[in-house]
């Protein structure tokens, strides 16, 4: 078994009240032996894994049957190994021995199915499996599907639906109380921002050297890299890219940067007049300095996205795709191809229909505004006029679902399911995207895409599915329904007195349970 980090979660009984009480957290604070503090940006707001269940198991709370390695492999975890029938609609996944939760319960194969079958009406990315049943069988969980499901074990990485014990689940099937089964586990929790964690003795795998963690939320990025300056904290997640350079110079803290599988996209709605023909999306797309905005904004060439997908995603990477050039001549030519005229104020204008509109983006990444007002510019030149929202990232779901959307600017992370068909077939393949819950292609549809889609899930054959997956890169490459503007680096700051930090690229888990304090 490759060795992996576990993640473990016990939100302790008894009443929030308690829980929360000020003398018993400070006295976790000050006589907290071996105490390591790690600092994210992500408030936890309720303890539902479909909800935050990703800081649950980035801060080694909890864990499922299957795990993603930092290498993009996946893995067993709670399970020991799996087999699928000739026809990919049964799957049995075999438990390893001996692995128990936090409130010292076995995890048996009627456990596991209990807290799946829970889980699974909330779990969204799970709906595409297709899941008739769950059976336990001795020390097997037995999937059986309604149709062929290839990409299975990736699935089961989702967040969404790792494995929590009977207690932590209360009468409305609703998790109560986290109790889950990796190395740590919840001592005290403060909603929306702090856990305190202690070493889980009884875990399976090898365990923490560290016996306590203390993991917080803190949103802002000026904060956070104040925090690193001052060398506030052992690890601090999301240092804002105008500010390392100051870290890394400062002395306090060592910074730590790998390019991740997530990119800032735009989504234009490809039902209203300035978007129905590819050209303005095309013509749009080489209105983009990518390397200006990477360098500049971005602080690293390296992110100027050629692709939706980055390399640290090779099944879903070709490196002789045609890239998105910088070519404002070649987009004038589209434009005035398409037959989009430009006005006395330098505004195109196409029947009637002024070649305009807005992006709408949010600040909690603090470089997307800026690179909207980078876009607002670039795209002045060729002659579309850009207006700039900043608010929630809620208000781009709003407005694709009221049809108001013009463009919306996201940051979508590609490898949440490991697979990027999870993806690729919920922001592209849908009757009616506007109906979406987050980001994803408004009005866009492609029937060749689809059935590629469709065909890869119940696919076994690698070979097969590779060359679906070449195929659909390219369509997406050639037709723009999103346009990537920029790959994303996860950058750390990582104190000098810790040993055996992992910058996971694909952002699954923080790995506290391999850090140790330097003699």
């Amino acid at each position: 078994m490759t060795d992996i980090s576990r993640r473990t979660v016990l939100l302790g009984s008894g009443t929030l009240a308690a829980l929360l009480a000020a003398p018993r957290w400070l006295e976790a604070q000050e006589n907290a032996p071996k105490s390591i503090r790690a600092i994210q940006p992500w408030e936890f707001k309720s303890i539902q894994p479909a909800e935050s269940g990703f800081v649950l198991n980035r801060a080694s709370i909890a864990e499922g049957l299957t795990a993603l390695q930092p290498d993009g492999s996946v893995v067993p975890c709670l399970a020991a190994s799996w087999t699928a029938s000739d026809d990919a609609k049964e799957w049995r996944f075999v438990l390893r021995e001996g692995i128990v939760f936090h409130d010292g319960t076995p995890v048996t194969a009627e456990a596991v199915k209990a807290s799946m079958e829970a889980l699974l009406p909330q779990a969204r990315r799970l709906s595409a499996v297709h899941i008739a049943s769950i059976t336990a069988e001795g020390k097997e969980v037995v999937f059986h599907l309604e149709k062929p499901f290839g990409p299975l074990p990736a699935y089961l990485c989702d967040y969404a639906i790792s494995v929590y014990a009977p207690a932590a689940f209360g009468p409305d099937g609703q998790v109560a109380q986290v109790i889950s089964t990796g190395p740590f586990k919840v001592d005290a929790i403060e909603l929306p921002r702090r856990l305190s964690l202690v070493r889980h003795d009884g875990y399976w795998g090898e365990k923490p050297v560290v016996e306590r963690a203390e993991f917080e939320a803190v949103a802002n990025g000026e904060t956070r890299a104040n925090m690193a300056l001052a060398g506030d904290a052992d690890v601090i997640m999301n240092i804002p890219t105008p500010s390392v350079s100051r870290i890394a110079s400062s002395g306090t803290m060592q910074v730590h940067e790998v390019i991740n599988p997530r990119v800032h996209a735009l989504y234009p709605d490809c039902g209203k007049p300035q978007f129905s023909d590819v050209r303005t999306r095309r013509a749009l797309s080489l209105a983009i300095d990518r390397t200006a905005i990477a360098k500049t904004i971005m602080r690293n060439a390296d992110l100027a996205a050629t692709q939706l997908f980055p390399p640290v995603m090779p099944d879903w990477h070709f490196d002789d795709l045609p890239r998105y050039d910088y070519d404002m001549a070649a987009a004038e030519a589209l434009l005035d191809d398409a037959g989009w005229v430009k006005g006395p104020d330098g505004i195109r204008s196409k029947d009637g229909v002024r070649f305009a509109g807005t992006i709408r983006t949010f600040p909690n990444r603090p470089e997307m505004p800026v690179i909207a007002a980078a876009l607002q510019a670039m795209f002045k030149t060729v002659g579309y006029e850009l207006a700039i929202s900043i608010g929630e990232a809620s208000a781009i779901v709003e407005a694709k679902q009221n049809g108001t959307l013009d463009i919306g600017f996201s940051s979508r992370h590609l490898a949440i399911v490991p697979d990027g068909i999870a993806v690729i077939s919920s922001e592209f393949v849908v009757e009616d995207s506007r109906n979406q819950s987050d980001t994803g292609a408004t009005n866009w549809r492609n029937e060749e895409f689809d059935k590629l889609c469709d065909a890869y899930y119940g696919e076994t054959d690698e070979k097969v599915r590779a060359t679906s997956r070449r195929r659909l890169t390219e369509i997406l490459q050639e037709d723009l329904p999103a346009i990537p503007i920029v790959w994303y680096s996860q950058i750390f700051a990582v104190s000098d007195r810790v040993d055996g930090f992992v910058n996971d690229p694909f952002e699954q888990r923080l790995y506290l349970d391999r850090l140790s304090f330097k003699a």
